[in-house]
């Protein structure tokens, strides 16, 4: 961040200089990961729940779980009807004037049937439409906390490079106030002409780092406006503290109930599918008027039943199918337990080595912003020449992007241990 205000106003370059140095350093180390991540003018205060909240109703797949909800009600309402499907109506009407025949027999026939459930058909298919819709709902569930992991990659990755740009602005600073010194000192025979060449080059190295940092801040910005609609960095803190995950904890996983889900519906469709082994039957009235000319004909009426046989020809390839969805199921239930524990496990050890971390980066920078001050006064007395005030700063502002990484990684990691233990920050 550049100073803000009047800077030693005509006052001594070195400073000027030193005010710089600090300015860039001290908030780098002592500023909260979320302060430095914010910096950009257009940014919008948001924490990370509040981010999370409105990429989700941003996201367009949320609309499909909500549909498939939908479905599984109607579903579910079809399961409690009084018929399968809906009733039918058949007629035929018959005479022999087309032939030519003389004899005038005449048959006008009226037939309506309609579905019956077979035994059990009914209670299994609201059973089936109850667990897609419970499904549907732990699916929804399961990708809102996928959502919290890529928006935590990606905030991440915007709170780094925003403040390696920051870093690099006032790395930049640093560089031409350093510069402008060496160009006096030079003018006035107290500095060599080497040494200003080699301030002037550092500033032009400054504007190159300043560049790129731009690029890659402008870069994770898009990617950040593509599921919050802005750029905004959120802050990377979360009200839920990281817990020890346990068997209770992961039975509330939403991405182990979703695949439990899934187990169940594949069960429900097995035992829907055993139990639709035939063709529902079906049950009807007739009306049948016969007629001839002169005949005492008259009009009758019936009762139609129909009742199909069971074939392994049909029900064998269709159990089979049912048979090997929940086998996938049960695979993938699985599956997803032990990516649980092994995501956790990764997740925990990248807590402890960002704890460790911080605390090494944030003492490195400091000592290093100290040497800085050390020695460009040594410059200023004629002990050392101003590479070696090229090179301090270097390392001062190398360190101290390394300390503010290095937060950014722990608040980072704080929430990922959160998301790997299944919960929504």
């Amino acid at each position: 961040m550049v100073l803000r205000g009047r800077v030693a106003d005509g006052g001594d370059p070195a400073r000027k200089r030193r005010l710089i140095v600090a300015a860039a350093i001290v908030p780098a180390l002592l500023a909260p990961p979320h302060a430095r991540a914010q910096q950009r003018p257009r940014a919008v205060p948001m924490t990370f729940h509040q981010a999370l909240a409105l990429a989700w109703d941003r996201l367009p797949q949320r609309r499909t779980y909500v549909a498939q909800q939908e479905v599984a009600a109607a579903q579910n309402l079809e399961g409690s009807a009084l018929f399968p499907d809906a009733p039918s109506v058949s007629s035929m009407y018959v005479n022999d004037n087309m032939l030519g025949s003389a004899e005038d027999y005449i048959t006008t026939q009226v037939q309506v049937t309609t579905p019956l459930w077979l035994p059990g058909e009914g209670t299994a298919t609201q059973k089936l439409a109850q667990a897609r819709g419970a499904a549907a709902s732990a699916a929804g569930e399961a990708a809102h906390l996928s959502l919290a992991l890529q928006l935590l990659n990606l905030s991440a990755r915007a709170a780094l490079d925003a403040a390696a740009r920051d870093i690099a602005q006032r790395r930049l600073a640093t560089s031409q106030a350093l510069a402008t010194d060496a160009r006096n000192r030079f003018h006035t025979g107290e500095g060599a002409e080497a040494d200003m060449l080699a301030a002037d080059a550092d500033v032009g190295w400054a504007r190159v780092n300043v560049s790129d940092a731009e690029a890659r801040l402008a870069g994770s910005l898009a990617s950040l406006a593509a599921l919050l609609g802005g750029e905004t960095i959120p802050r990377l803190v979360s009200p839920v503290r990281p817990a020890a995950l346990g068997p209770e904890g992961m039975a509330h996983d939403p991405r182990l109930a979703a695949a439990q889900r899934a187990v169940e519906v594949a069960q429900a469709n097995l035992r829907l599918v055993r139990l639709q082994d035939r063709n529902d039957p079906e049950i009807g009235v007739v009306g049948i008027n016969e007629k001839q000319y002169g005949a005492p004909w008259d009009t009758r009426f019936g009762v139609v039943l129909r009742f199909s046989f069971a074939s392994e020809a049909r029900n064998a390839p269709r159990r089979a199918a049912a048979e090997e969805q929940l086998t996938q199921a049960e695979a993938r239930l699985e599956e997803a337990r032990r990516r649980i524990v092994a995501q956790y496990r990764q997740a925990n050890a990248t807590l402890i080595s960002a704890e460790r971390g911080a605390a090494v980066a944030v003492r490195a920078a400091r000592e290093l912003a100290q040497r800085q001050d050390m020695v460009e006064r040594s410059w200023k007395q004629g002990e050392m020449p101003l590479i070696e005030v090229v090179r301090a700063n270097a390392s001062a502002f190398d360190a101290a992007f390394s300390a503010a990484r290095s937060r950014t990684l722990l608040e980072a990691a704080r929430l990922e241990v959160v998301i790997a233990q299944g919960v929504i920050p």
